[in-house]
């Protein structure tokens, strides 16, 4: 190979010897996870806002079926990073799960009652969709003041 003789001469083939930082993961040995970098608390007030607004707007954009979606992802990436987060993202993913369970209840209950209790269970509902869509709003205005608001009326599947 006789064209690579200038870049070695010149420095640009060269070979690394100066070890790897600390806490990088050696070839061959094993892998040790380092803790996740904490979050800075405009950040987290941000990010625990999100969770809720963006379920909200979610909630109204798809008739609440995947209002859920947007706090599990924010819960997910960031409840080790911010207290503040983890605790809004679970509220938020609570009132959603619990916003689609008592949905589900009120087709099953018009299944089994041939039509019939969908009279009283599908208005029950919707009110209960607009008690997330508002209260969803309020939480995300405490989380961005940095409060730390428990949702009432939400059945706390994930603690």
């Amino acid at each position: 190979m006789r064209g690579l003789e200038p870049f070695w001469d010149s420095g640009v083939m060269t070979e690394n010897t100066t070890p790897p930082p600390a806490g990088t993961p050696q070839p061959g040995g094993p892998y040790t996870p380092t803790a996740p970098a904490p979050m800075l608390e405009s950040e987290a007030r941000t990010w625990a806002m999100l969770a809720h607004i963006i379920a909200a707007i979610a909630s109204v954009m798809s008739a609440g079926t995947i209002a859920f979606v947007a706090p599990l992802i924010i819960w997910l990436l960031y409840k080790d990073r911010s207290a503040l987060v983890a605790h809004h993202g679970k509220q938020n993913l609570n009132l959603q799960i619990t916003s689609v369970v008592l949905g589900a209840g009120a087709v099953l209950i018009g299944i089994v009652t041939l039509g019939i209790g969908l009279i009283i269970t599908l208005p029950l509902w919707g009110l209960y969709v607009l008690y997330a869509l508002i209260i969803s709003i309020v939480a995300g205005v405490k989380a961005y003041n940095g409060e730390y608001y428990s949702i009432p009326l939400a059945i706390p599947f994930i603690k």
